[in-house]
């Protein structure tokens, strides 16, 4: 599994020249030509979702999502507050004398099933920066190429 993309800016080693342009260039794409995201959550979302809408908004920044990143960032709002529903419904569970365990499993399913569609929500195209960055990357296809130790160390 290869390691996650760092931003041009944040990377440590030492890059060759078309390295640092391959990086700068799938920076560029990643954050170029697309209408940005609307500051204000779509009516169609729960309280819960609304106020993660709002917090993932306002803490974006810089980071690459546009518009067509919406549907995806609308779908872990939504499953953000299912998990946080269950969640509080588990506590609630958790705090009665006499638990039901039927309940308790199915608030643990749920939050199991929400936890694993929010990471791959968070993971998935435009949603991280490591994402966007490893799909604008373009492929070194002379690094796969066999070369000659002529060609490799510039012997004449």
């Amino acid at each position: 599994m290869a390691r996650k993309q760092k931003l041009l800016s944040q990377s440590t080693g030492h890059l060759r020249v078309v390295e640092q342009e391959a990086k700068y260039k799938a920076e560029f794409l990643a954050t170029d030509g697309l209408p940005e995201l609307q500051k204000t959550p779509p009516a169609h979302l729960d309280k819960v979702a609304k106020a993660e809408y709002r917090r993932i908004i306002n803490s974006l920044g810089t980071l690459p999502l546009r518009n067509l990143d919406r549907s995806e960032l609308e779908l872990y709002c939504t499953w953000y507050s299912i998990y946080k529903d269950a969640s509080l419904g588990l506590n609630k569970e958790n705090s009665k004398k006499r638990k039901s365990m039927v309940k308790v499993e199915a608030h643990i399913k749920t939050i199991d099933k929400a936890t694993r569609n929010i990471k791959g929500l968070a993971s998935d195209l435009g949603l991280t920066v490591n994402s966007r960055l490893q799909m604008n990357m373009p492929k070194n296809e002379s690094e796969n190429k066999p070369q000659s130790l002529r060609e490799k160390y510039g012997i004449s």
